[in-house]
């Protein structure tokens, strides 16, 4: 019997719209600066957004770096810009970063990376306090759509499975944690949490895309995938998502997907779009339930 055509998809980004998740993240850096640094918030917002401008205006420079490694760039998703803006912190001698700085390893953060991911988590925890249903609309349809046309879905995330399942829950998707046992699955939706694609390993192992060099020495995200061998992969961050599934079916790994698709979005840089990266993304879609066509042609031809 043919087995499902499985697509691995990511969650932030493709089952979300991050722009009011990363305002959310936004303000909690902000207020936590505030209070850190005893400054008024006005003059926090004003020299926090122009540092984040002069990052963005020099992305390829800037991003997500959890080993000081850049793992996603600043331009690739704005849920970057505030961990970008904290290495930048760790490392300017001008006088207001070095005063922020000073301020935020004085109040016991032991890092500005770990600063950054304070304000990441308490950024999107306000998020979903403040927006318990806020998946794309039409997910529902969507993912029925898939399934329709013949797709296994496996949403595959940095996050913790809790957030994912309690994400699909509250626009009405049963999901469930890929460590329960089929036989006991509640609901038609699979999930895989914790996958560590910012990780990368001890080699610096990379390509080059629109100019930007990119790590694909990234051994959590590489046995996830082994262990799933999917058909497609869909992601909105090409460094996160895609990067190393196309490095893996350039090398010709028998557990590559042979489709890499990418959901786009306003932010998503030009050096991403422009010639699909290089060649390396074969469709690029607005949501993910666009996907339902190709999944149906694939399925039929398989």
């Amino acid at each position: 019997m043919r087995r499902p055509y499985k697509l691995i998809s990511d969650f932030d980004g493709v089952w979300t719209d991050q722009a009011l998740e990363a305002a959310c993240v936004r303000e909690f850096a902000i207020d936590a600066l505030a209070g850190i640094t005893g400054t008024a918030r006005a003059s926090i917002v004003t020299d926090y957004d122009a540092m984040v401008a002069a990052l963005v205006a020099q992305p390829a420079e800037h991003g997500w770096a959890p080993d000081g490694r850049i793992s996603a760039y600043v331009d690739e998703d704005p849920l970057c810009q505030c961990s970008a803006l904290c290495r930048f912190l760790e490392r300017s001698t001008d006088a207001t970063p070095t005063r922020w700085r000073e301020a935020v390893l004085a109040a016991g953060h032991s890092s500005l990376g770990g600063f950054g991911e304070h304000c990441f988590h308490g950024g999107t925890k306000a998020f979903r306090d403040a927006h318990p249903a806020c998946i794309v609309a039409g997910a529902r349809d969507m993912l029925e759509d898939l399934h329709g046309a013949g797709a296994e879905i496996v949403v595959v995330s940095n996050s913790a499975p809790e957030k994912l399942i309690a994400f699909f829950a509250a626009a009405g998707i049963a999901a469930y944690d890929h460590d329960v046992p089929a036989s006991q699955a509640p609901g038609a939706l699979r999930v895989r949490g914790a996958a560590g694609k910012w990780f990368i390993g001890e080699t610096d192992r990379s390509i080059t895309v629109g100019g930007r060099s990119i790590h694909v020495d990234r051994p959590r995200y590489r046995a996830l995938i082994t262990d799933e061998r999917p058909d497609l992969v869909i992601g909105d961050v090409f460094s996160l998502d895609l990067a190393l599934p196309h490095t893996m079916r350039t090398d010709g790994d028998p557990a590559a997907p042979q489709t890499l698709a990418l959901r786009r979005h306003d932010h998503t840089p030009r050096w991403i779009l422009d010639g699909h990266a290089g060649g390396a993304i074969d469709a690029v879609v607005d949501q993910v339930g666009d996907l339902a066509a190709v999944v149906a042609s694939a399925s039929r031809g398989a």
